[in-house]
């Protein structure tokens, strides 16, 4: 009878732990999706204008971090992200807390602002 009962308990434990693998998967694939239909879709378009607030710059490693507005020329929502800029130059008189308008160039999956300007 013990080894019934225990032989119950670890077939119990067994689903318990596989129902619980399913729900973080399917939530995790769900988390992912957006980003991943981010790169696909924004692939096909070589540059997007956009307009976003400065929220940091790093001249050490000219990434521009920006929360930009929704992009719909690649079908991106609004978020708050760091972007490589093509030219260090581009950062020049620039400050947190600006709003600006700037240019993307689409490379594959990479996107690096190759304009960038104070919104009038």
């Amino acid at each position: 009878m013990l080894k019934f009962m225990k032989t119950v308990a670890l077939v119990a434990t067994v689903a318990a732990l596989s129902a619980c693998s399913k729900n973080e998967a399917s939530e995790q694939k769900k988390a992912e999706a957006p980003m991943e239909q981010m790169s696909k879709e924004s692939s096909t378009v070589a540059t997007a204008q956009a307009v976003g607030v400065i929220t940091a710059i790093d001249t050490k490693e000219n990434i521009l971090t920006l929360d930009h507005e929704a992009i719909p020329a690649i079908k991106w929502p609004a978020m708050t992200m760091g972007f490589k800029v093509a030219d260090p130059a581009l950062l020049n008189g620039l400050t947190v807390g600006e709003k600006v308008d700037f240019e993307l160039k689409i490379e594959g999956e990479s996107q690096i602002i190759v304009a960038v300007k104070k919104s009038s």
